[in-house]
């Protein structure tokens, strides 16, 4: 099926906690998605979190548009902001290379972009963000834990907020949590499933960017200081590399975007919340060398997708048979010992002959790197290395099968320095200086 012509934002409308979101498809016709927040609008909003809202909706329209992936789209608001325009063009071009590349469509896409006129008016005076709090992204997993432990040491009051897509992935979410946690409730106009059987494109769509932008407004409208998301360094690896050629599956949560969408927030308003990664500086190693001190966290989180599905979850904390899970085995255990593990997990994953080719490739032992939310691989080599030092796990299958492919690759100095890289923060200049010492204390 060839891409079609044009997709249109068309217009939002809020009341009270609700903001209907419209888009026009030339092949599929219209599209509404209901977001219903945990705090009320005002009925007349600043320019500011108009602006923000704008943002919002050209986010939102990705899950839209990627169903007849148009030649052009046309975006109302956005005509004198360019570092808007900026963010918006990387989200569905990079934002959505996975898309492109896994649909058999061309990419980098020749895709045309129309901004109009902001039409917006100051209807009242913004809402200056008069506290010290942070509203900070839970997702279930050991990131969320990390980064509200650091905020916790830093003095900041905090709250937990989630995006979700049904009230049972809210239950879900709830129960991985040892605090309440705001949720925003995203309703998905229901004929894109209907039109899967008509032909539409489906797809991989850079949730991040959303989640932040809603987060976002909500600390808007609260006059929260900061919205504080938890995407580490390794993120910024590419999932795919050829030639020129890369994409990655972790796009919106990687430096460079995180550095457009924050422009495009200030850019929308003084009055907007900080928007940062407190996690940016550290590896996934660092970050699960952190999480090994946080004993409530071990007893609740979950980093398994398969937890999350609209329909409920299809695992009990963890499925053992994904990427993710074979993952944060992996960088946990070089710092628990195999009786904490079995409290954490089902069984021992470093053990489970049939998770041997997801360790492949997390190690770059094959051709592909897992398309999921997974750190690179050379935290991935350095790991394995660090359980062959120790008795614990040296006899696991995963260091008796994988470290001498590893070590035809790299030889032990290389490793024991890559830990020792790992285990360090890298420089950073976008992450306040009072956070960068509490995560010194975890």
């Amino acid at each position: 099926m060839p891409r079609s012509s044009i997709f249109t934002l068309t217009k939002w409308q809020g009341h009270r906690e609700e903001i209907n979101f419209s888009y026009d498809c030339e092949r599929f016709g219209t599209f509404t998605e209901t977001l219903t927040l945990p705090v009320a609008l005002p009925d007349q909003p600043s320019s500011d979190l108009a602006r923000l809202i704008d943002l919002l909706h050209a986010a939102l329209g990705v899950s839209y548009y990627k169903a007849a992936a148009a030649q052009e789209i046309s975006l109302p608001g956005f005509v004198d902001a360019p570092k808007a325009q900026a963010m918006i063009k990387a989200l569905y071009t990079q934002g959505l290379a996975e898309f492109f590349i896994r649909a058999n469509l061309d990419y980098p896409p020749r895709t045309e972009f129309i901004f109009a006129e902001n039409t917006h008016q100051d209807f009242s005076k913004p809402v200056i963000s008069a506290n010290e709090k942070a509203l900070i992204a839970f997702g279930g997993g050991k990131d969320s834990y990390v980064a509200d432990a650091i905020c916790a040491r830093s003095g900041l009051t905090t709250e937990l907020a989630s995006v979700i897509l049904s009230d049972k992935v809210g239950n879900v979410l709830q129960g991985f949590s040892t605090k309440p946690l705001l949720l925003a409730r995203r309703h998905l106009d229901p004929k894109i499933r209907k039109i899967a059987d008509q032909g539409a494109y489906n797809g991989h769509v850079p949730i991040t960017a959303i989640n932040v932008l809603i987060l976002a407004l909500i600390a808007g409208l609260r006059g929260d200081r900061y919205v504080v998301f938890a995407n580490e360094r390794s993120a910024d690896e590419p999932t795919l590399q050829y030639g020129n050629l890369t994409a990655n599956h972790q796009y919106s949560k990687s430096s460079a975007f995180e550095k457009l969408l924050s422009d495009a927030i200030k850019e929308a308003g003084t009055t907007n919340p900080h928007f940062f990664s407190i996690l940016r500086p550290f590896s996934e190693i660092w970050i699960a060398q952190s999480l090994s001190h946080l004993p409530e966290a071990l007893a609740k989180f979950s980093s398994c997708n398969r937890n999350f599905h609209i329909d409920g979850r299809r695992t009990t904390r963890w499925c053992g048979a994904c990427a993710k899970c074979a993952f944060t085995a992996l960088m946990l255990a070089p710092f628990l010992p195999p009786a904490a593990m079995t409290k954490i997990f089902p069984g021992n994953f470093l053990d489970d002959e049939s998770l041997l080719p997801l360790f492949r490739d997390l190690l770059g032992l094959s051709d592909i790197k897992p398309w999921d939310c997974v750190g690179t691989m050379g935290e991935c080599r350095a790991a394995l290395w660090q359980l062959s030092q120790g008795t614990d796990w040296r006899e696991t299958l995963i260091v008796k099968r994988l470290l001498p492919d590893v070590l035809t690759r790299q030889d032990t100095s290389a490793l024991a320095r890559e830990w020792q890289t790992a285990l360090a923060p890298a420089a950073n200049k976008t992450l306040p200086e009072k956070f960068m010492e509490a995560a010194s204390c975890l």
